[in-house]
């Protein structure tokens, strides 16, 4: 129904003929009087609501303030200012006046008996008194909100359409989950008079026996063979609960992959062993091709208060801060890994090797991410992923990013690293990341000797840099069994602990001292003046000297100064003498 607003505005010309001198206009409440009909307007019946300004009455200005008109899916006002302009509002009742609604309702009077009881019956309420404007906003409120739906629906009909796309959730992702993803517990009854303990195993629902369990540690049980964690019954929270997130990633097209969030609760109660499951999806990322390497991720979250066509809507999912973890809003999980071969075949990511790179760990990763980058340097994630360098590929994607540390034009492996072929083996012992890989690049520069035993002891005490120019005067060797032979010293110090770990506190200092020493034009081939028995008593002795040569020179210069300003500066008058200080400590 559309309002006929040529008709409206013939309607709204209408006076209230009621004597000037009637005592409801001079009632300090009322300050509306409002009258009710219903009118045929373009064909459509249409309730016809009439506020009459009391103000404007005692002026015998007789044309109503606002009229509202009524359909039955639709409304307007008709406003009329004080010298006669009109204009039309889509605002609803509760927005007419610039006071609240309450205020506005409790000022209005029906001006007749009868006008409240035609907006009842035009809005099928069973209400009377001025009671009745309520229920007409609220009759309003409902139009508005049917409104608001239509659009939402009609803007949303895209996203109906792209969610027919989607393909049916594997069958057996509950069962996956719960093998894979989900912790399982044995709970049992503590005795500690007893050798073998019963437990129920929260995975395959059954009783067995093992020997001696522990809260906290991990057991395979005998019956399923999963591993499970040992948990007392009296050490149980009343309420404990598992949660974890899985990502199944789907084929839309050769163009275009769906990677779909799924939320797991596992909720354990007050006495009982086996926990109510929900499995639930919470979001949908949509990753298609663009271009030769650029990647457009158009991201949906699912809504249940939403109220349109679909609940699913555009966008991520909000949240309070995006430095903080948000359970419902992390897109990272576990990787559904059953159908992921089928779901890559035929895209761009088929040799992605993202299965190699999760499952060595299992750790949540954010598979939107690695997918994303993996366009954008797809021989090099593939050749350093297969090769066993996960680490590097995983700064490469979610911390560092591609920088001089890897030379993604070479193909072979120690040439990408920028280190020798030997080192290779070592570092993928040790699996190494970007910032391991950066120092021990600076060893091979060097072409240093023991510099794998060199990063092993760096790694092992905690060491972040080591001084790579002092070994022009030492070998690694000599090095590090200098600052193990220095390491009780420096453990005794608690300043160590604060910031960073005593072997480099113990490197800063040793640094430090050699750099001063540099400064002094020791001689830096000696043994006494590379290794002093004690570092950190060496370093405060010859900081100590090198601050007493400094403040001797300081009064040298001072002495010369004041030997040239002497005359110039003293000066003297009646009341003011300026004397020039002959040393250092005469300052203030």
């Amino acid at each position: 129904m559309k309002l006929d607003k040529r008709a409206c505005r013939h309607a709204a010309n209408v006076p209230l003929h009621i004597s000037l001198n009637a005592g409801v206009l001079y009632t300090e409440r009322v300050k509306y009087l409002v009258t009710a009909a219903v009118k045929l307007l373009g064909g459509h019946r249409v309730l016809t609501v009439y506020f009459y300004d009391c103000e404007r009455l005692k002026t015998n200005d007789r044309m109503p303030k606002w009229v509202v008109f009524q359909g039955k899916d639709t409304f307007a006002t008709l406003e009329r200012d004080a010298e006669g302009n009109v204009k039309w509002r889509d605002a609803m009742l509760m927005s007419l006046a610039d006071e609240s609604f309450y205020n506005f309702r409790e000022s209005c009077v029906f001006y007749k008996g009868t006008d409240g009881a035609a907006i009842a019956d035009f809005i099928h309420r069973n209400v009377s008194g001025i009671a009745v404007l309520k229920e007409l906003q609220n009759y309003q409120y409902s139009i508005r909100n049917k409104q608001a739906k239509a659009r939402r629906c009609k803007r949303d009909a895209d996203i109906v359409e792209k969610m027919k796309k989607v393909p049916a959730a594997p069958s057996n992702l509950a069962h996956w989950i719960d093998q894979n993803v989900m912790p399982h517990y044995l709970f049992y009854s503590y005795d500690r008079n007893q050798p073998a303990t019963q437990v129920f195993c929260t995975y395959c629902e059954k009783f067995s026996v093992i020997k001696k369990p522990k809260t906290g540690k991990i057991f395979v049980c005998p019956q399923c063979k999963q591993k499970a964690i040992a948990k007392a019954q009296g050490r149980r929270a009343a309420y404990h609960e598992d949660r974890e997130t899985c990502q199944v990633i789907q084929k839309i097209s050769d163009e275009e992959l769906l990677i779909r969030i799924f939320k797991v609760r596992w909720a354990y109660k007050e006495k009982k062993n086996t926990p109510a499951k929900e499995i639930y999806e919470n979001a949908r990322l949509f990753i298609r091709v663009v271009g030769k390497e650029g990647t457009d991720t158009e991201a949906f979250y699912y809504d249940s208060g939403y109220d349109s066509a679909t609940h699913w809507r555009r966008g991520n999912r909000p949240r309070f801060s995006p430095y903080t973890s948000s359970y419902e809003a992390d897109d990272t999980g576990a990787v559904y890994l059953p159908s992921l071969k089928r779901a890559l075949q035929g895209t761009p990511w088929q040799y992605c090797a993202l299965r190699q790179f999760y499952e060595p760990t299992k750790e949540a990763m954010q598979v939107s991410t690695y997918l994303r980058v993996y366009r954008r340097y797809p021989k090099l994630i593939e050749h350093l992923v297969k090769v066993g360098f996960e680490h590097i590929v995983a700064d490469i994607v979610y911390r560092h990013g591609m920088g001089s540390e890897i030379d993604d034009t070479q193909k072979r492996t120690h040439r990408i690293l920028r280190v020798n072929k030997e080192d290779l083996t070592m570092l993928r012992e040790l699996n190494a990341g970007i910032d391991t890989l950066r120092a021990y690049q600076q060893y091979t520069k060097l072409n240093l000797r023991s510099r794998q035993e060199l990063l092993q002891w760096q790694l092992k005490n905690h060491v972040h840099t080591v001084p790579t120019q002092w070994f022009a005067y030492m070998t690694a060797r000599k090095f590090m069994r200098y600052m193990d032979s220095q390491l009780p010293d420096y453990m005794q110090l608690k300043r160590a602990f604060l910031y960073r770990s005593p072997m480099e506190e113990a490197i800063s200092t040793y640094s430090d001292y050699l750099q001063m020493c540099q400064e002094q034009n020791y001689d830096m081939k000696s043994s006494q003046v590379l290794f002093p028995k004690h570092c950190n008593e060496a370093h405060d002795e010859l900081s100590r000297y090198i601050k007493k040569c400094r403040d001797e020179q300081t009064k040298r210069a001072f002495r010369e100064v004041y030997e040239h300003l002497a005359e110039k500066a003293n000066l003297t008058s009646k009341k003011l003498q300026i004397v020039c200080p002959k040393q250092t400590d005469d300052l203030i």
